[in-house]
């Protein structure tokens, strides 16, 4: 979908804040606007672990490594029982 709608023209950061935007409204309804809140934590949580160690490779002087989350890899990007988890 996102390849169709760059294609046809439409700017790349406009699909995806759109289909992001859209996912969110979908998840709130389906989970609860405070699941949403909490998912949309553990993402931005993650993604601050990965800039902090990439930065820390960097300054060390070090290759970088793969990708955290790439297709094939076996590891998830969450854990998929986050849902489940009570919250802090």
């Amino acid at each position: 979908m996102f390849d169709n709608a760059v294609e046809a023209g439409s700017p790349p950061e406009a699909v995806v804040e759109t289909m992001t935007a859209v996912a969110h409204a979908r998840f709130a309804e389906l989970f609860g606007t405070a699941a949403a809140a909490s998912y949309l934590a553990l993402l931005a949580e993650q993604m601050r672990d990965v800039d902090h160690d990439e930065a820390e490779t960097l300054i060390r002087g070090e290759a970088p490594g793969p990708a955290p989350f790439e297709a094939g890899g076996g590891e998830a990007a969450m854990d998929p029982a986050w849902i489940d988890r009570d919250p802090v």
